[in-house]
């Protein structure tokens, strides 16, 4: 189990790959410790393994040694069918290119999470609306993702992390495709429904300008997390 107030807790986390025949080593002997309703911001290069952790917290990929406690469970041990419900569940995504399905409207677009998990009801509707109220979207509803600017069809993937009312919300870059104003706009409202919801956030980013919002901030370097400010 994960220490009483640890949400999250990385213990010995090691993960490598292979490339051109040799073994490359992305974590080492990985410790950290995350308390619930925290927001964590991972600063790297790119290529320096923070997509990588992101997908092990998810459940996406599996540590080569090593655990990972999330609200006392240890995706470690479990099967790749369990780790996948348990991703369903309770992990919301925001990712760099938004990876809205084309042929959904916005609604259907945010109530594929909770198709996948089998349950929609009507007031997962009316949160759905609400979602979309709060992120100045009420109007595009039913608008395709393609007739949408970059800004909108972020804020369209950050309702559709939230609406499951997931443990975790991981961002990767979320802001990557967008300018810097659009970006400061969209961050802004990640962080406000984020910790409102009393979520745990952790944001992967090579860019600085977002630090203001972090509780604590690591950067990866030397296959481990060195904290660089509060």
């Amino acid at each position: 189990m994960t220490p009483a107030n640890n949400f999250i807790e990385l213990d010995g986390l090691t993960k490598n790959y292979r490339e051109s025949g040799r073994s490359v080593t992305i974590f080492e002997n990985l410790q950290l410790s995350v308390k619930r309703g925290e927001l964590l911001v991972l600063l790297g290069r790119s290529g320096s393994g923070k997509s990588t952790l992101l997908n092990l917290l998810g459940g996406i990929d599996r540590p080569d040694s090593g655990h990972i406690f999330i609200n006392g469970i240890d995706l470690t041990t479990l099967s790749e069918h369990r780790r996948t419900l348990f991703r369903r569940h309770h992990i919301g995504f925001v990712f760099q290119s938004y990876q809205l399905i084309p042929t959904l409207t916005v609604l259907e677009n945010l109530l594929l999470p909770l198709e996948l998990i089998r349950r929609i009801r009507l007031e997962d509707r009316d949160k759905a609306a609400a979602l979309l109220n709060e992120l100045e979207l009420t109007s595009r509803l039913d608008t395709y993702p393609d007739r949408l600017s970059g800004g909108e069809q972020q804020r369209v993937s950050i309702a559709r992390a939230l609406i499951h009312d997931p443990l975790l919300v991981l961002a990767d870059e979320p802001t990557g495709n967008l300018d810097l104003q659009t970006g400061q706009q969209v961050m802004s409202l990640l962080d406000k429904l984020v910790r409102q919801s009393g979520k745990t956030l952790i944001l992967a980013t090579h860019s600085r300008e977002v630090m203001g919002i972090a509780d604590h901030i690591f950067t990866i370097r030397d296959h481990a997390l060195i904290e660089t400010g509060d």
